[in-house]
């Protein structure tokens, strides 16, 4: 009989750890990767084990161990959730040391610092550029006759979806709904190019938007349902103002740090997934330049 291993939870989300004390539930296995196992609940919540090497997020249990700690986890397999652990057949996750982390950075304290963010962004774009992974929508902050930027279908989808989004921002409820329905699973994988864009302009509404809850609440409506499920959960964590530890680092590094802090904390991002934090950055990127544009026109 194989003996079951045990591990150490060292953070979980300030959100899951209340879902969590709700009392037992079942979950089942979603997907799992080299550092991370999705759990889906019978409520359709998700909770995602991660390494340190992913780190602190909105959905997230940081445990101790290495790559391939999940490499058994199927999907369909089930766990049992509590308070205290977390218990697959062959695994069980210590959470009774862990401490709460919260995934909503103080975002009225960022708003009042948002003149030095947006004096950060030229430094940050020409750093994405610098950096930008093949076939990432960081390609949507070149000018469309530049040379040498995509012409794929994403890349052109995800530019016309971007003129509805703009008039979506300046009040048109039914372009916003339009504009997000076009860019949600854009793309390939768990978490599409098109969503990872939308993630980084709620973060950008969370900083600039008069309204952030409400144009969060109607994109990530019209938008979660016509995308994956643990894309869908990450959407609806950005509509709450929600994200990960990478995110934290950088939106703090661009209200009160150094260029070359803002760089690094930069790099945090764009180091997540295959095109997941450069998309996530396009979009924020793209947010911060256009309400820009638009504050100007209007002054």
């Amino acid at each position: 009989m194989r003996k079951v291993r045990q591990v150490i939870g060292r953070s979980v989300s300030r959100r899951v750890w209340k879902q969590l004390r709700q009392g037992p539930s079942v979950a089942r296995v979603l997907a799992s990767f080299e550092h991370a196992c999705d759990l889906i609940t019978a409520e359709g919540d998700i909770v995602a084990l991660v390494t340190r090497r992913v780190g602190d997020g909105p959905l997230n249990v940081v445990v101790e161990g290495a790559a391939g700690l999940f490499a058994e986890m199927e999907a369909g397999a089930t766990a049992r959730l509590t308070g205290e652990e977390i218990r697959f057949s062959l695994l069980t996750v210590d959470l009774r040391g862990a401490t709460v982390w919260e995934p909503r950075p103080n975002w009225g304290s960022l708003r009042a610092r948002r003149a030095a963010i947006v004096a950060h962004l030229p430094a940050l774009r020409v750093l994405c550029l610098k950096c930008a992974p093949p076939g990432s929508l960081l390609a949507l902050l070149e000018s469309p006759s530049a040379g040498g930027v995509p012409r794929g279908a994403t890349i052109a989808a995800a530019r016309k979806a971007t003129g509805d989004l703009q008039a979506g921002w300046a009040g048109d409820e039914a372009r916003l709904r339009t504009g997000a329905a076009r860019l949600s699973g854009l793309g390939g994988g768990l978490t599409p190019s098109g969503d990872d864009f939308l993630t980084g302009v709620m973060l950008w509404a969370w900083l600039a938007h008069p309204a952030p809850g409400p144009f969060c609440h109607i994109l990530v409506e019209a938008a979660a349902g016509l995308t994956t499920t643990l894309s869908a959960a990450f959407l609806q964590a950005a509509a709450r103002g929600e994200c990960s530890g990478a995110w934290h680092r950088l939106i703090t590094a661009l209200g009160e740090g150094t260029d070359a802090e803002v760089a690094g904390a930069a790099q945090g991002v764009l180091a997540h997934g295959a095109t997941s934090g450069a998309d996530g950055l396009a979009g924020f990127l793209w947010a911060g330049r256009s309400t820009d544009r638009l504050r100007r026109e209007r002054s």
